[in-house]
This record gives C-alpha cells, structure tokens and sequence, in this order.
C-alpha cells in the first residue's frame, strides 16, 4: 500500500475537460491522502491557477477539447518556462495510441496513465515519480535558474554512483553543457551515452552539438540519419529544417517541414517555422493556409501568440491583400492588449499599410512600434519592428536593433537564430547574416576587454565609463553588467565612499542577483564593496 503520508504535503493540479472524470479524479486523490487539490475543465483555468500557484504534480488529460491537446499544453509549458522542472506532470489518456505520440516527441511528460486505472496503480507510480522528484531537487531548481555551471556541477556529483538515474543525468549534463556553450564536451557525453545503447535523444544531441560546433554537413548528415531511422522522431525534423535554413538552403527546410507536418499537425514552434519559411521562400498562400488553420484550431487556446497574427499578417500583405492583413492585425488587437504585444501589431501594421499603398499610415504604426525602451522588449517584438523596417526602407534602422539584440543577449542561441531569420527574409546572402552576427558579437568582447584592460592597468575611470555605458544599454549582458559592477567596486575600495556610485554599483548587483543568483563575478563585486565597509 503506498505510503499516503508523502502525498499530504503535495499540491496537485487536475486538468479534464469531462465533469465525470473529474469528480472521479479528485474522489481518488483524496482516497489516496492528497489534500491540496486544484481541479479545472481547461487550459486558461489551468495557467490562471500556475499564475499563483506552485504544484508539485501536474495531471492533465490528453483530450482537452479547445483544438488543443495534453501534449501540446506541455510543450507550451515546458518551452515558455511556465513549470518547475521539478514539477510531476502525468498525462492521462484513453488513447494506446499515445505510446506513440510520447515516444516521438522530445517533451515527454514524466510518466502517463492509460484509462482506466486503478488507486493502486495510481498510487504506485505516484511513489517512483516522487522519489526521483526527491533525488533531482537540486539540479532541477538549478535548471530553472538557468545556472548551467552550478547544473553540471551538481550532476557530476551524482554521476559517478552510476545510479538508475544516470542516463537521465547525462541528458541533463548534456543539455547543460550545450547552454554553456561547451558542445565538444556536450558531444563526448553525447557519444559516451551512445556507446551504451542508440537513444533517439542522444542521436540528436549529438548531431545539435556538431552544428554548434560549426560541423554543419555532418549535423545535417546525421539528422538524415536519424529521420531514415524514427520517421517519427518530430524534433529531428525541426532540427534538420533549422540547420538546411541556417545554411540558405530554405527550399529544403520547408520541404523537410512540410514532411513533418504530415505525420504529425506539430507544436506552434514547428507551425510557425514552416510558415515564416514559406513567405520567404515565396510561398505566401502556404503561409496562409497553415497559419490560418492552426490560428483557427487553437482559437480560444493560449498557446498562440501575437506573433502568429505577424505572420499571417504578412503572407496576406505579400500576396496584395491588405485588406485582409489589416484585419487580422485588428483581430489580434481584442485578444492580445498588453504593451509588447501591441508593439508587435503596430509594426505588423505598419506592413500591411505599406502593401495597402498607405505610406503616412505606415510610418506612423512604425513610430508607434518604436516609441518604447529596447532594452526590456521581447525578441519577438524586436525582431517584429526590425521586419517593418526592412519593409519600410529603413536598414540602418533594422540593423541597429538586431545588433543590439544579439549584444544585449550574447549567449542566446534562439536569438541569434531569429535574427539571422529576419536577415535573410530581408534578402541578405546567409554569408552577409553570419557576418552580421559575427561582428556584433566581437564588438561587445572587444569593449568588455578594452574595459577590463583599462580596469587592469589602473585606469578605472575610463574603464568605468566605458563599461557603464555599455551596461546601461545592454541589461541582459551579464558578463558587461558584471563587469562594470566590479570596476566601480574596485574604484570605490580603492578611493572611499562615493554614494552616487555606490548606488549605481548597488543596482548592477541587483541586476545580476535578479538574473543569475550564482553569478561567478558576485563573489568578486562582494569582496571589494566589504573593504569598503572597513
């Protein structure tokens, strides 16, 4: 009999769509000793309660109606952050068939129930889920504070004992190691898991891990091969399209996409690539259709964003039909009311009166796109305003806010991938994109050696001015943060109180704090502001 003293403490969300199965849920959770109960019909209900609530487990139906499924809600959550990692999630499904879905997919759920089940059963799998809850405790909190050092650090205590857990811990290791921007090392692990037995998995990560390492014909080889093999592998298809598209060959990314989509409908991520890849591979009535039809799947699910509406936008604008791009701008505008997203509509706009021939129209949804503060706009909105101003003419424009984009966010692969997106939809050779990217980021070292030079040699005014200026227009950029929080402290034990620097000093620690609470360089800004204190 499990052991119902370990569920009394746990919070649990159920999430059907059926009152039956519902009351029948909470009837056996509460048998079963679960007291802290949340049970909701769908997925808004869903994520208004994670809104408030932290939850240990996650049971959540496959069939959830609203054109979206269990799968695709856990997908969303996992790639938006919006759960621990540590947090159970369990599906539960009627469907044999689901074996499958889970096998394909890279976002598996940590275990799932096939109707219908028993207590015991129920309660037995509870037991093991919550035992390896226990065991990755640490390195699970460490994942969601994407402290990738500490992450490694925590799993090669572990790996050693060469426990039952230690595939998974290499796979976490792996993906650390990938963050961390350390793909040789991630590519020996890969290997090293290989060698044991042929993981879809691992394949991928080793074929991620030769791209990152600028190995592009053996990464793309090496999907093919993985895709020859699990034909239903999606993740594998997603990467190859990436990779063909990264390398200028967009024919045969969207074709590679256009495969994977028949196999299976797909997340939005694979929906929106596929779409964006059409209108720029002059496709834009495929854009259309695709888009349309996932849009009107999902209608009243929360997995679709306003840059859905973006790209739609922009395939009925690039085929003459302004009319109707500017009407799904204005659509979204009812659903979607918070500020970025209304970024992102002014600069969709801004295209369609463009198309629509309404040039004063146009520039003046551009301006409005561009009034607010770059530094705490998402990507999508950047890249969305960027997208206008290649539409508009203004090039310098655009390429300004992509350069601070990638300098802002030095260490942000997805970032860098959507920027070099939006080049190269804008017409630039993917030679000109890379060294577009290339630059900006040696810009942003060559000013962080410069300060840390000048910082060196004494000369920690300068240094200080020229790494504050950086910091205050590059926030995310922790390494310059960091940076110019140490000057100041190095200039402050050095000459005595200043309480003008020592507050700017103070909010780049809190700065950093925010993001990284294990920042290395922490350690260093703490230890020069205690000579202060003397």
């Amino acid at each position: 009999m499990a052991n119902i003293s370990k569920f009394t403490d746990k919070w649990v969300l159920v999430i059907d769509d059926m009152e039956g199965m519902r009351s029948q849920l909470r009837m056996s959770l509460t048998n079963s000793g679960f007291a802290k109960l949340h049970i909701v019909g769908n997925i808004r209900e869903a994520l208004e309660r994670m809104a408030n609530s932290r939850y240990d487990v996650i049971l959540c139906d496959y069939s959830l109606g609203e054109g979206t499924d269990g799968q695709q809600f856990l997908e969303h959550l996992r790639t938006n952050d919006l759960i621990s990692r540590n947090t159970i999630f369990v599906m539960i499904t009627a469907e044999q068939a689901y074996e499958k879905v889970v096998a394909a997919s890279e976002c598996a759920p940590d275990d799932y129930l096939l109707k219908p089940f028993t207590a015991g059963q129920f309660n037995a799998r509870l037991e093991k889920l919550l035992e390896r809850q226990q065991f990755f405790a640490t390195i699970d909190k460490t994942t969601d504070a994407k402290d990738w050092t500490r992450v490694i650090a925590e799993c090669d205590k572990s790996l050693p004992a060469r426990n039952k857990y230690f595939i998974e811990l290499c796979k976490i290791k792996a993906a650390a190691l990938m963050h961390s921007n350390r793909p040789q090392d991630a590519a020996d692990l890969y290997r090293e898991v290989l060698a044991l037995r042929p993981i879809g998995w691992a394949r991928l990560g080793l074929a991620r891990a030769l791209g990152q390492l600028g190995k592009k014909d053996e990464a793309q080889q090496l999907a093919r091969e993985i895709v020859a093999d699990s034909p239903q592998f999606m993740a594998a298809y997603d990467f190859l399209g990436g990779q063909l598209a990264s390398s200028g060959d967009k024919e045969a990314a969207l074709n590679v996409l256009q495969k994977a989509r028949e196999i299976s409908p797909g997340t939005m991520n694979r929906i929106r690539e596929l779409s964006t890849l059409a209108v720029s591979t002059g496709q834009p009535e495929l854009a259309e259709s695709v888009m349309r039809q996932a849009l009107q799947k999902h209608k009243y699910s929360p997995v679709r964003q306003v840059n859905d509406y973006a790209i739609l936008s922009k395939a009925l604008a690039t085929q003459g039909k302004a009319d109707e791009a500017l009407s799904v701008v204005a659509d979204a505008r009812k659903d979607f009311r918070d500020e970025d997203s209304q970024i992102v509509l002014a600069a969709t706009e801004s295209v369609a009166q463009r198309a629509a021939g309404n040039d004063e129209l146009a520039e003046a949804a551009l301006a409005r796109a561009m009034a607010g503060d770059i530094n705490i706009l998402p990507v999508g909105a950047v890249t969305a305003i960027a997208d206008a101003c290649f539409a508009l003419g203004k090039e310098d424009d655009a390429n300004k806010l992509l350069r601070h984009a990638i300098q802002n966010n030095p260490e942000d692969e997805t970032i860098r991938s959507k920027v070099h997106d939006v080049l190269t939809a804008a017409g630039k050779e993917v030679t000109e994109a890379d060294a577009m990217i290339e630059e900006s980021t040696q810009e942003i070292i060559r000013t962080n050696n410069d300060g840390v030079r000048k910082a060196e040699s004494g000369q920690l005014q300068e240094a200080i001015d020229l790494l504050c200026e950086a910091a205050d227009r590059l926030p995310n950029n922790l390494q310059i943060v960091g940076n110019a929080a140490l000057v100041i402290a190095l200039h402050l034990a050095k000459n005595g109180d200043d309480p003008k620097m020592l507050a700017q000093c103070l909010r780049y620690r809190d700065a950093i704090i925010r993001k990284s609470p294990d920042y290395p360089r922490l350690a260093q800004i703490d230890s020069q502001l205690r000579q202060l204190k003397k």
